[in-house]
């Protein structure tokens, strides 16, 4: 879960779950304030992952005051849908001497931002309570980037439901679905049934798009928005992104082309995700997926309507209630092809 809060399964804390009955009523507040544009593949094809965060030990992050003001900017301002959130403060065991830099940009920012009742500072413990007062159920929320630090012309969204979570990228132009991951609560933790043995622990919830784990530092894997023009395939590129909640509650982009007259509608619901194209002429566009060489993909079976996918020893189910998938020579890969301009997926198997 990208960022928010989530009650979380009784059998995996990172998952969120669906059901009442199957939930833990304790809500899970993602915490330290990641950079939504960077952190996630930051490092990408070293070792460990980089961090980026509000962390006020941080010279690139919480130490830094352009990257704390945009980010507070970006916070108060962008489309939340239920709410947005963000824990300030430092983990570990970090001395005054690391943390005062950061802290003292910080502070006087949050208590002006405050007092000017654009955000509301409260313990973990009370946000926790008022969670609980408003949701018997995790609802949809995003985390809304449409104007990156000086000199990147990045944006992103993150939007994250009891059922799924994915992330769009905007850069040089172009949009790729950066991630997706499907949320089940019968998934199990590894550690519901083994102890934890290693310094090390490792939470999963079910990937169809990766861009962490299927990329290395040449390929970036996601679902990028392509056409065929004058016979040859071409990158779709584009300017204007609005990001508003629509009048049925769900969040809606709307991506203006450059080249192309037209625009498409990204409309992300709690349970699935609709693109579609609205233009002047015809325009046979696709979503292609891509991945690094040595990704561990968990497609067991492309069809025309369905992927079944498994992953860590669990079966699941991708679904086009609009469109098709139309699979590579080699079975491992794919396009969605639209129908009618339209491709819907379904992210809620049923349970």
């Amino acid at each position: 879960y990208w960022n928010q809060a989530y009650y979380p399964s009784k059998l995996n804390a990172y998952m969120p779950a669906q059901n009442i009955s199957k939930q833990i009523p304790v809500p899970v507040f993602r915490m330290l304030g990641s950079d939504p544009v960077r952190q996630y593949d930051n490092s990408l094809g070293n070792e460990r992952q980089g961090v980026i965060t509000l962390e006020p030990v941080y010279a690139f992050g919480g130490g830094d005051s352009a990257w704390v003001h945009w980010f507070f900017q970006q916070m108060v301002n962008g489309e939340p849908l239920a709410f947005a959130y963000t824990q300030a403060g430092q983990e570990n065991s970090f001395t005054w001497k690391a943390m005062q830099h950061g802290f003292e940009i910080q502070m006087p920012l949050i208590a002006r931002l405050r007092d000017e009742h654009k955000i509301v500072v409260e313990t973990l413990g009370e946000s926790g309570k008022w969670f609980k007062a408003h949701y018997t159920l995790t609802p949809p929320t995003a985390v809304t980037v449409n104007k990156d630090l000086d000199g990147s012309t990045k944006k992103t969204v993150w939007y994250d439901s009891r059922f799924y979570r994915i992330n769009f990228l905007w850069e040089d132009g172009g949009l790729r679905i950066r991630d997706m991951h499907l949320f089940n609560e019968n998934f199990p933790s590894v550690y519901e049934t083994k102890p934890a043995t290693e310094n090390e622990c490792k939470f999963f919830t079910l990937p169809f798009v990766d861009g962490y784990l299927w990329s290395d530092s040449n390929t970036f894997a996601g679902l990028r928005f392509k056409a065929m023009i004058n016979g040859k395939e071409v990158l779709l590129r584009g300017e204007d992104v609005s990001v508003t909640k629509n009048k049925k509650g769900d969040l809606e982009i709307v991506w203006q082309l450059q080249s192309v007259k037209g625009k498409f509608i990204i409309d992300c619901s709690e349970r699935n995700f609709m693109v579609r194209f609205e233009g002047t002429s015809l325009l046979n566009w696709y979503l292609d997926f891509s991945f690094a060489d040595n990704a561990q993909l968990p497609f067991t079976n492309i069809q025309s309507k369905n992927i079944a996918c498994k992953f860590e020893g669990f079966n699941y189910n991708v679904m086009a209630d609009e469109g098709a998938f139309i699979k590579s020579p080699n079975n491992t890969s794919f396009k969605i092809q639209p129908t009618n301009n339209t491709i819907v997926l379904m992210m809620d198997e049923e349970r």
